[in-house]
């Protein structure tokens, strides 16, 4: 009877599992697609035959480890030690992919054979470069090409293969190109270490430790990520995940509160019949799950597919390709079941607590959810319709609400991070440059040597220079510190207004942000860890920028000195005597140092790739949240339909055309979703605005900036799903007969 039931109404039973087969391929996709970003970089580095893999402490992966290149004969030195390998390992991006990874090693290692030639022969000198088999599928280069890294051309002289899609993505260098690339003078990423044949492993890293070198010692068979960074990921992919299955549960909830309103005289024919009420309850909750398993199998192939596809996409398909555990499948059918046991409970118990007598004489869609009320009475005839079934109405206004608030949040967050990354040190006043490093996927890796600063202060037109470094602690005690390094007579101290306290003055001291003052319970006095080493809190700072209140300042040499990166800086803020040159100098110095990019603060943020990532990023999802949302109009207004075909079919005989009806239905789908945008951006803005100001870490940077823009399109987005979702119903209640309408049951 289950199974009858659903198939009587397939159109409705089919929307309604296409929903929820969404919200669980999103669960399986992006969880797949997290671990797979997690495992593929816990084995990316160390995989060759070396027993032990070195990077600086506290690092949360080995692109932001720097370690002195002399550290090595030390190493050398330990017993047990037979070869000590540096390496480079270094994001970039050329003009062809956005995020390409180098390895840089010493010519005929053991960790450059790891990287197995294919075609053509292995690097042997300066200049020469082996590229990856994924990496000439994304860029269509053969042995004998160029491809430029920071505007150096490589030739291309091998390609390799690992079996690893991250390594096959990038391409091997010698240990000077790739230090020169990475601008790591003197330094490089990692050590590898191969022992001496028969000694232990375990004795051989405690003998390293105790040289007291601040390193992160693991064996490369064992090599795991940072487990903030995992859980950040896993929080990320389910956060995502859950706007779909929050707008499918409501949809789901809605096609049963439909199906009830739909079979109340069947169903009080039961009841007459004899059925219990816990027989009742028990038909409609196993349809809603049978409805759900179904959809949750579906939406298992459908999550699998959507991240075999994501692995596919040229240049970033690699870093989202899928890992598939038990763990994710089963999450992904388990949250089918719950949307289905939380989206059928309250249907199947207003079934049951149908009495025969007013079930048997319900007339269909002529009545409604509440008796009387003022709203019944004003408005047009489509709002009347609608709040005839207010129940339904608000459920579905509640699903689309969500997408649309999804929207609404995601432009309010990616307009805030741009402000507070062209507001950086107080950037963003007129006549003000931010310098950063060139074709760097992710602006914490930018790194431009001190000459620079030297040389861009020497120009005319320039009034002053202010270096910063730029580190992420990422630790259990702090798990998200932004660290800012910054010379305490330089101009863009300024920028930090001091609320409390006074500016350092000594490198044991540090001066932190309001905003993670309050996240971390620090105050005047206290001690703070950074790196294995202690600094005492002599200030609290305000400015405005929560990138900036959420972290802390040390003096310019010391963060180099704990980051391992002297004579190396992030950023340069660069004033110009003349606000009108900005342009001209800004130009100049993109001519001269080709290896920095030079923008007017106020345009920073936009010029960077993380900014082009996230609104990216920003898009996909919101394509996810309208996609549902889509789902869920059509679904309502198509039940609306089957609802009222009675009704429809009265109208059509007292003289109402087709055009007319359709308009109706048009006009009444419209209106539920301008509803659905009131309310979804009502919502993003009252929820967003709370959660920037909960005193947790990086609680702050979710300050949002609202843009005029960032409603308009989520309105007329909305818009939109109304008139797609919308005219399939209202194109087949303008076709109904008035003869067959009229006999509908």
């Amino acid at each position: 009877m289950i199974f009858r039931n659903l198939i009587r109404r397939p159109v409705r039973s089919g929307l309604t599992l296409l929903g929820i087969a969404i919200g669980v391929a999103a669960v399986v996709a992006l969880g797949s697609i997290a671990e797979g970003i997690s495992t593929n970089f816990a084995v990316v580095v160390g995989g060759s035959s070396n027993d032990l893999l070195i990077t600086q402490a506290d690092a949360i992966d080995p692109a932001f480890s720097s370690l002195d290149d002399t550290i090595g004969e030390r190493l050398l030195s330990v017993p047990g030690v037979e070869r000590v390998e540096p390496g480079v390992y270094a994001w970039v991006t050329t003009p062809e992919l956005p995020f390409f990874l180098l390895f840089g090693y010493e010519i005929g290692s053991t960790a450059m054979d790891h990287y197995r030639i294919v075609e053509g022969k292995p690097v042997s000198g300066p200049g020469q470069i082996a590229i990856g088999r994924r990496a000439t599928e994304s860029i269509d280069i053969d042995v004998g090409g160029n491809i430029r890294i920071h505007g150096t051309p490589y030739r291309v002289v091998g390609i390799y293969e690992t079996g690893q899609g991250i390594e096959e993505s990038g391409g091997v260098l010698t240990l000077e190109d790739a230090q020169d690339a990475a601008q790591f003078e003197r330094k490089v990423s990692l050590y590898e270490v191969g022992l001496r044949r028969g000694d232990d492993a375990d004795t051989t890293i405690k003998r390293i430790e105790s040289l007291d070198l601040e390193l992160k010692i693991s064996k490369t068979s064992e090599r795991e990520t940072n487990q903030q960074y995992d859980q950040m990921l896993q929080g990320f992919a389910w956060g995502i995940a859950a706007i779909a299955i929050f707008i499918g549960g409501l949809g789901m909830m809605n096609s049963m509160v439909m199906s009830v309103l739909e079979r109340t005289r069947e169903i009080g024919t039961l009841r007459a019949l004899g059925w219990s009420r816990w027989r009742i309850l028990w038909i409609i909750l196993g349809e809603s799950l049978t409805l759900s398993a179904f959809g949750g199998v579906i939406g298992v192939f459908l999550g699998i597919g959507l991240a075999e596809l994501a692995g596919t996409v040229p240049g970033m398909g690699v870093l989202l390709e899928g890992v598939y555990t038990p763990a994710i499948l089963i999450q992904g059918l388990v949250t089918a079941l719950v949307l289905g046991l939380v989206g059928g409970v309250y249907p199947a118990w207003r079934a049951s607590g149908l009495r025969p007598v007013e079930a048997l004489s319900y007339e269909g869609g002529g009545g409604s959810d509440f008796r009387g009320g003022a709203l019944s009475r004003i408005g047009n005839q489509s709002f009347r319709n609608l709040w005839r079934r207010r129940n339904r109405t608000l459920l579905a206004a509640a699903g689309i609400g969500i997408g649309v608030g999804t929207l609404v949040m995601l432009g309010g967050l990616t307009a805030g991070i741009v402000g507070q990354m062209n507001n950086l040190a107080g950037s963003g006043s007129p006549g003000n440059i931010t310098v950063m490093q060139r074709d760097v996927p992710d602006m914490s890796l930018s790194t431009i040597d001190e000459h620079v600063v030297r040389q861009i202060q020497a120009m005319p037109q320039v009034e002053s220079v202010s270096p910063m470094v730029l580190g992420v602690v990422l630790t259990p005690e702090l798990p998200l510190f932004i660290l800012h390094g910054l010379d305490p007579n330089s101009d863009a101290m300024d920028h930090y207004k001091l609320v409390a306290g006074r500016r350092f003055q000594r490198p044991s001291e540090i001066i932190i942000g309001s905003n993670a003052a309050e996240s971390y319970k620090l105050g005047l006095g206290d001690t703070l860890s950074l790196y294995n080493a202690r600094y005492k809190v002599v200030g609290i700072y305000e400015t405005g920028v929560a990138w900036e209140e959420g972290g802390g300042i040390l003096a310019l040499r010391e963060s180099q000195r704990i980051l391992n990166r002297p004579r190396n800086v992030s950023f340069l803020f660069v004033d110009v005597k003349d606000p009108a040159m900005a342009v001209p100098v800004q130009d100049a110095i993109n001519n001269r140092f080709p290896k920095v990019r030079a923008s007017l603060s106020s345009e920073f943020a936009q010029n960077t790739n993380d900014i082009a990532s996230m609104q990216g990023m920003a898009a996909a999802i919101g394509m996810l949240a309208l996609i549902v949302g889509g789902i869920v109009v059509a679904n309502t207004m198509i039940m609306s339909i089957y609802e009222r075909t009675r009704e429809i079919g009265t109208l059509r005989a007292l003289g109402w055309p087709g055009k007319r009806i359709l308009s109706q239905i048009m006009q009444e789908s419209l209106l539920l979703c301008l509803l659905s945008a009131l309310l979804g951006s009502i919502g993003a803005v009252i929820l967003l605005g709370g959660l920037s100001r909960i005193p947790i870490a990086g609680g702050a940077m979710l300050r949002p900036t609202w843009e005029p823009a960032t409603f308009v399109i989520a309105i007329g987005l909305a818009i939109v799903l109304g008139l797609l979702g919308g005219y399939f119903p209202a194109w087949r209640a303008s076709k109904l007969q008035p003869v067959e309408a009229l006999r509908y049951e």
